[in-house]
């Protein structure tokens, strides 16, 4: 396949309801709402083509016009607690991208990851192309993993060896885990699959900061209080 021919192609999600903190899409850091932090994300990129707003808010779909990208009004059924992100793709890649499917690439950005920037998008572009992956996520270290215990009815128990709970983290294989901010896969792949696969991924590492996923009130309370100082870095 050749790559110089393949389009890139940033597809931003934005409902305008969450489960767990309401209107969360539209929440400011820095007077930006999360959704605009992603648009400019993905716009400042060197290696986007092309940037797609998807949203049931005409709120969001109004203030995306400044930025001058595709605006998407998305189907209502796609936007409750219990739509899947794979459900949300598939209807974009099906109504959206019609031309040179098979070298087109999908740059899917969460706007609750607001530390993410241009400069991880084009890193993991750059990973994705010059190792020919199919696919390629972000992810972060997890540091507890080996610690983790799970909740039985009156007490905790640990989901691994006893041993792991007192080990010093140094002596532990190192784990990583998604941390939501980019994932980065080819269109004609996620149509015959019809989800996300990661199966044999690559991966682009960010640091805990740059990780942070705004899922509740807390998250978001963190995001401000770091925003004030690390967003500053970022414009």
């Amino acid at each position: 396949m050749n790559k110089k021919r393949s389009k890139i192609i940033s597809f931003i999600p934005a409902k305008k309801n969450s489960q767990d903190l309401k209107n969360k899409n539209l929440k400011k850091l820095n007077n930006l709402s999360l959704f605009e932090l992603a648009i400019l994300s993905a716009k400042k990129s060197k290696s986007i083509n092309k940037v797609y707003l998807s949203s049931d808010s005409d709120e969001i779909l109004k203030k995306g016009e400044k930025y001058k990208i595709n605006l998407i009004k998305r189907n209502k059924s796609l936007c409750t607690n219990s739509s899947s992100a794979n459900e949300v793709i598939l209807d974009f890649i099906q109504n959206n991208i019609k031309d040179n499917i098979e070298n087109s690439i999908i740059v899917y950005l969460q706007p609750t990851s607001p530390f993410r920037n241009n400069k991880h998008i084009d890193q993991a572009i750059n990973i994705f192309i010059k190792k020919n992956l199919r696919s390629i996520l972000s992810v972060t270290e997890n540091k507890n993993f080996y610690k983790s215990l799970k909740k039985n009815k009156d007490t905790l128990s640990p989901c691994f060896n006893d041993k792991y709970i007192t080990n010093n983290r140094q002596n532990l294989k190192k784990i990583y885990s998604p941390n939501g901010a980019i994932y980065i896969f080819y269109a004609s792949d996620f149509l015959r699959k019809k989800k996300l696969s990661f199966a044999k991924s690559g991966y682009y590492f960010m640091n805990r900061i740059d990780s942070i996923d705004i899922d509740d009130k807390q998250d978001y309370e963190l995001a401000k209080f770091l925003s004030k100082k690390y967003l500053k870095i970022r414009k």
